[in-house]
């Protein structure tokens, strides 16, 4: 298990295959780690639809039977630039 933390640049819904992005369940985030930025699209729940942008998150990245699974968090004030 590896943890990051970043700084949330952009929220979007993604588009995929054009469909109409109101019956689209997933959501997208720009993260800036260590002056880098990084794309995830992911999908929504409760938490997760209460990150916004600037927002300091926490990624939790495991990789389980072969598969990368990445969790994002909201970090508040633990995270300190």
């Amino acid at each position: 298990m590896e943890k990051k933390y970043g700084v949330i640049k952009k929220v979007y819904i993604p588009n995929d295959n054009k469909n109409d992005v109101m019956i689209s369940n997933k959501i997208g985030f720009i993260i800036e780690i260590d002056n880098r930025l990084y794309k995830y699209e992911i999908e929504q729940n409760e938490e997760i639809c209460e990150i916004m942008k600037n927002d300091k998150v926490e990624l939790i990245i495991q990789t389980i039977s072969n598969h990368k699974f990445v969790d994002i968090r909201k970090s508040g004030d633990e995270y300190n630039e």
